[in-house]
């Protein structure tokens, strides 16, 4: 999720890539390969989405090992519950990133050949994930917080297949003060914030305002969700005056990949939906007041204004998590609004122009998949 500290170089994560596709991050080094995430010009060859693709599914291969370790050892409940939302997850988060396309291949717990897997569509990504969720839910067996974990999970699947109402009522039950954290530590350089490593340390990637005409404006904002600082040096390219992040402010600060506040967004999205503004702001205004946050009046605005208002709240609360390249992705998909009008475009602000292309290719490498086809979409 984060990428690390660890090897020659600082590693990038899914985090700080899909920011740079969307709107969150403005790239302030020289290497192309993350240039090619911040323009979207990205080849299969990028060696950076190479890492992500890998990583993420090496995560997937070991939650879905432990599960059948579990299994044969005669059930750990918990445990399975747990591994079956990661697994979840990291379906969500290709469907959302990556386009379709996708393989998972599984590795037997026992050391078997590999099974190679057939390329999915984002829907059949998404559709996977909520059978996960769904297992993930029965294994929870009474436990809470593993419950809303996968809850969470199946209603961002759901919200990724337009299924949005149905989305709003999964999360239902979720507490709003629940939380799930990848955890990070200082105690060795692969277990770093790669966030905090490339931003602050390394000076990469720098807090956006108002990128390509249609991003937000996360500095001007002068939002509590979305501290920075600097303005006075450049970044690590010399040239791009740079912006620091503060939201994770050393190596040891977590990433929330679920929240009790993502619960309550997914029912204000579901607000939006139905065309009722006031419903929409109430649910926001109920979450900035926890803040200290001045409220908001949505009760004028219908139809798209009142979408882009919601997914406005919705990417301060939840910036720099992995969720921003998805949800502009759904503005388009699901809710058929054009990727000129929320995506950064135009003139890129090193020269050139920002690519039509909303998606991570299929890396050239799982070409030693015998059913790769790269991108179907």
């Amino acid at each position: 999720m984060s990428g690390s500290a660890a090897g020659h170089g600082a590693t990038t994560g899914l985090v700080s890539m899909s920011g740079l596709m969307a709107d969150e991050y403005d790239y302030s080094g020289t290497f192309p390969t993350r240039r090619e995430a911040d323009t979207r010009i990205l080849q299969n060859t990028n060696s950076d989405i190479d890492r992500i693709f890998s990583n993420m599914h090496r995560s997937r291969a070991g939650a879905e090992a432990t599960i059948d370790l579990a299994q044969a050892f005669g059930g750990v409940p918990e445990v399975e519950s747990e591994m079956q939302s990661i697994v979840g997850y990291t379906y969500v988060m290709f469907a959302e990133t990556f386009c379709g396309g996708v393989p998972f291949s599984k590795v037997p717990s026992d050391g078997g050949a590999i099974i190679y897997g057939e390329p999915l569509s984002q829907t059949d990504m998404f559709n996977a994930a909520i059978t996960w969720f769904d297992q993930a839910f029965t294994s929870s067996n009474g436990n809470t917080e593993l419950a809303s974990l996968a809850r969470v999970g199946k209603a961002r699947a759901l919200l990724g297949l337009g299924q949005i109402s149905a989305a709003a009522n999964e999360v239902a039950t979720v507490a709003t003060g629940f939380v799930y954290n990848i955890e990070h530590s200082d105690n060795s350089l692969r277990q770093g914030n790669g966030v905090y490593i490339m931003s602050t340390v390394r000076r990469q990637f720098s807090i956006a305002d108002g990128k390509g005409g249609n991003g937000l404006m996360y500095r001007s904002a002068n939002d509590p969700r979305t501290p920075w600082d600097g303005g006075t040096d450049f970044g690590q390219d010399d040239i791009t005056l740079y912006y620091n992040q503060l939201k994770y402010t050393d190596e040891s600060a977590s990433i929330v990949l679920a929240s009790g506040i993502e619960a309550r967004l997914i029912e204000a999205e579901a607000q939006a939906d139905s065309d009722s503004g006031t419903g929409t702001h109430t649910i926001h205004n109920a979450l900035r007041l926890t803040m200290s946050l001045p409220p908001l009046d949505f009760s004028a605005l219908t139809g798209d204004d009142l979408m882009l208002a919601h997914m406005a709240e919705r990417a301060f609360w939840l910036y720099s998590t992995g969720h921003r390249q998805g949800d502009l992705r759904r503005l388009v998909d699901v809710y058929g609004m054009q990727a000129s009008d929320v995506f950064p475009w135009g003139a890129y602000f090193k020269g050139g122009s920002y690519a039509s292309n909303l998606k991570f290719p299929v890396p050239q490498s799982e070409a030693n998949n015998p059913n790769y086809a790269g991108c179907l979409d």
